[in-house]
C-alpha cells in the first residue's frame, strides 16, 4: 500500500492497495497482466500465481526482486526472483498445492518488503517503496496575480496576503504533491531593507507590496492557483498564532503540463471574478475520543489534472465557512468539468498526530453545509509480543494495513490485510529492513465501499475512499 502523505499534520494514509488484473485463462494459468499502480485480480488462486513487482514511486517493473509465498511460519516457502519485465511466476511444478488465499512477499535490496495476508487473485501487481528514493522531478515557474495592484488597500493592522500553489497528483501517494517552497527576500518600504517571505506567496500591507512569486512544482497536467486572504494580525504582528483569515479571493491558470526541469517565466494568474465565487460550508461529528483537533480541506477535482487541495486556511471546529470558486455550469473560470470534495482529519493535538481519523466526502453539493457525519475510529490494543504483532479490528473497515518505521522515520516494512486477519509476524527477508533501535508500527483501518479485494485497481480504489484511521505504538527492534 502507499501513503496518502497527510491530509493535517502528521496523519498517515496508507493507500497501495487494490488493483484490476483481468487477462484471459487457459488450463487455470492467467495471461500475465501488470497494473500500474499495483492490483490483484483474474479470479481465484487455482494452481497458478503471477506477481509483478514494481517501484511504489516510479512504477517501473523492478528485475531481480524476490517474491515468497507462503506464511512467516512455512520453513519452505516457494520463492522466486522477477524476470527484466518485474515478473515471477508459480505453477503446480514449482509451488504444489497453490491455492488462494495466500500471504505473499516481495522484497529487493534497498526496498522496504510489502506482505499482503490472504490475497486471492491469480494475477497480482505489488509495489515496494525505496528506502532512499530518488529526488522528485520537478519544474520551476514564476509570475504574478493579474490585478494585484488594483486590490483595495488593506485596513490598518491586516495584510493582503495570497498564496499559489499546483494542483496535486491524483494518486494520493505522489511525492510531487509534498515539495518543500524556497524562501525569498522582498524589499520593505521601498528602501535597501529586506524581508523574506515564502517563494509562493505575495503580500501587500503597510512596509511591503510584491507579488513576484516562485513555484517549484510537479510535472505533468496540472492547475496552478492563488487564494487570496485578508490576513488580521489581531493586534500582534509578531505572532501569526492569533491571526484572523479571511479569503477574499482567487486567481487561476488551467491546462498545464510541465516537463522534468522545465523553467516557466512570466506566468500570469487571472483573478476569478467575485460573481464567479462561493461559500463552501462544513459541519462536524463529534471526532473519536482522543482526537480533539479537526482540519479539513475542501478539494476541486480536475480529474487527469489532479485536485486543487483548499488548505488555506484549513475549515475545522473554530472556521466552518470560505470562499472558493464556482463549478461546472456556473463557472467562467476554467472548472466547467470539475467536482468538490471535502478532506477532514481528525487528530490527538494540532501536533500530535496519533491517534488518527479521516473522512472524505466525494462530489459533494457546495449550495448546502457538507457535514461529516460520521468518523472512522482507529484500530487499538495494538501491541508487538516478541515480533508478533497484533490490534483490534475496526467494525466496518473494508480492510486493515501496518506499516512499520526505522527509528529514522523511513519505511522499513508495509501488510496489507485481506483477509481480516488480527495479528501477523514477518517472514525473514535478506538483508533484514529493519533497524536496531526505537521502531514504530502503525495500524490503519480504511473504509472503500463498493470495493472487491479480489478484483480492483489500487489507482480506482484510492478515489472512492471514504474513511482512513490509524493508530501506533512504538517498540524496540
Amino acid at each position: 500500500m502507499g501513503d496518502m502523505r497527510k491530509a493535517s499534520g502528521g496523519l498517515v494514509v496508507v493507500l497501495g492497495l487494490l488493483g484490476a488484473g483481468c487477462g484471459s485463462v487457459s488450463d487455470n494459468h492467467p495471461t500475465p497482466n501488470l497494473v500500474p499502480g499495483g492490483g490483484i485480480g483474474s479470479g481465484k488462486i487455482n494452481g497458478y500465481l503471477n506477481v509483478y513487482v514494481t517501484d511504489d514511486d516510479t512504477r517501473a517493473p523492478i528485475m531481480g526482486a524476490s517474491v515468497r509465498v507462503g506464511p512467516s511460519a512455512n520453513s519452505m516457502p516457494c520463492e522466486a526472483l522477477t524476470d527484466s519485465t518485474g515478473l515471477a511466476t508459480f505453477d503446480p511444478q514449482s509451488c504444489k498445492s497453490l491455492n488462494g488465499p495466500v500471504t505473499v512477499t516481495a522484497s529487493d535490496s534497498g526496498y522496504a518488503p510489502s506482505t499482503w495476508i490472504g490475497a486471492d487473485g491469480a494475477n497480482m501487481t505489488m509495489t515496494i517503496r525505496a528506502m532512499h528514493p530518488t529526488p522528485v522531478d520537478t519544474a520551476t515557474v514564476s509570475g504574478t496575480i493579474a490585478g494585484w495592484e488594483s486590490l483595495p488597500a488593506p485596513a490598518t493592522g491586516h495584510n493582503t496576503i495570497a498564496i499559489i500553489a499546483a494542483s496535486q497528483a491524483p494518486n494520493l501517494g505522489d511525492r510531487g504533491n509534498n515539495l518543500t517552497q524556497p524562501m525569498r527576500d522582498i524589499a520593505v518600504a521601498g528602501s535597501a531593507v529586506t524581508t523574506s517571505i515564502p517563494a509562493n506567496a505575495c503580500v501587500r500591507g503597510a512596509l511591503v507590496d510584491d507579488c513576484n512569486w516562485q513555484l517549484v512544482t510537479r510535472t505533468g497536467s496540472q492547475a496552478h492557483y492563488a487564494i487570496i486572504a485578508d490576513d488580521d494580525a489581531n493586534g500582534t504582528p509578531d505572532d501569526m498564532s492569533d491571526d484572523v483569515v479571511t479569503v477574499i479571493g482567487w486567481a487561476l491558470d488551467t491546462g498545464l503540463n510541465l516537463t522534468a526541469g522545465q523553467t516557466v517565466v512570466n506566468e500570469t494568474l487571472t483573478m476569478v471574478a467575485a460573481g464567479d465565487l462561493q461559500p463552501f460550508t462544513a459541519s462536524f461529528a463529534t471526532p473519536p475520543a482522543g482526537m480533539g483537533f479537526v482540519a479539513a480541506y475542501p478539494a476541486i477535482n480536475l480529474g487527469d489534472a489532479g485536485r486543487i487541495a483548499i488548505v488555506f486556511p484549513a475549515l475545522g471546529l473554530s472556521l466552518a465557512t470560505t470562499k472558493v470558486p464556482k463549478i461546472g455550469a456556473a463557472s467562467t473560470s476554467g472548472l466547467a468539468g470539475a467536482t468538490y470534495d471535502l478532506i477532514a482529519a481528525a487528530q490527538a493535538t494540532k501536533d500530535v498526530n496519533e491517534p488518527s481519523s479521516l473522512s472524505w466526502s466525494h462530489a459533494v453539493d457546495v449550495t448546502k453545509t457538507v457535514a461529516v457525519a460520521t468518523w472512522l475510529p482507529p484500530p487499538t490494543a495494538i501491541t508487538d509480543t516478541a515480533g508478533t504483532y497484533a490490534f483490534t479490528p475496526v467494525t466496518g473497515a473494508t480492510l486493515h494495513s501496518a506499516e512499520i518505521k526505522n527509528p529514522d522515520g523511513t519505511r522499513a516494512w508495509s501488510v496489507t490485510i485481506f483477509d481480516g486477519s488480527t495479528s501477523f509476524t514477518l517472514p525473514g527477508v535478506t538483508p533484514d529492513p529493519l533497524v536496531s533501535g526505537t521502531d514504530t508500527l502503525t495500524v490503519s483501518a480504511l473504509q472503500i465501499p463498493g470495493i472487491d479485494l479480489t478484483n480492483v485497481a489500487f489507482d480506482d480504489a484510492q478515489q472512492v475512499l471514504t474513511g482512513l484511521s490509524s493508530d501506533q505504538i512504538t517498540f524496540t527492534y
